[in-house]
């Protein structure tokens, strides 16, 4: 369980960086190099990932109770995967701005799909 802690703990600290990062246009701008036209999507966005970062924590914080939710957390990485790799097949990201997310979630659902507790 300490293990699937460690994971997760990483994974709620990513997701609360990408909320930080994601509130407003001018730091988004500077962190991915993208201009963001809609502030209050950009908003929403920062809610999401800021949100779901606390959830995360709240679940490293008893991971031994919560870690039945391990492979939620893993579906929901899987899930950013695929949007990501859509959004670069789409030319909506470069390389630079899909690549190093990618390999983020798919280490971390590595991480956390090997720690999860077996029933």
């Amino acid at each position: 369980m300490r293990n699937l802690r460690s994971a997760l703990l990483v994974n709620a600290i990513y997701l609360i960086l990408l909320g930080i990062s994601t509130l407003s246009p001018s730091l988004t701008s500077s962190v991915f190099g993208y201009e963001v036209k809609d502030a209050g999507i950009l908003l929403v966005l920062s809610s999401v990932f800021l949100g779901f970062g606390v959830v995360l924590w709240a679940i490293a914080g008893n991971s031994e109770r919560y870690g039945g939710l391990a492979s939620a957390v893993v579906v929901a990485l899987a899930i950013g995967v695929v949007f990501l790799i859509l959004g670069w097949m789409r030319g909506l990201y470069t390389a630079r701005n899909a690549l190093v997310p990618l390999v983020i979630n798919v280490v971390l659902a590595g991480w956390i799909w090997s720690a999860r507790p077996r029933s």
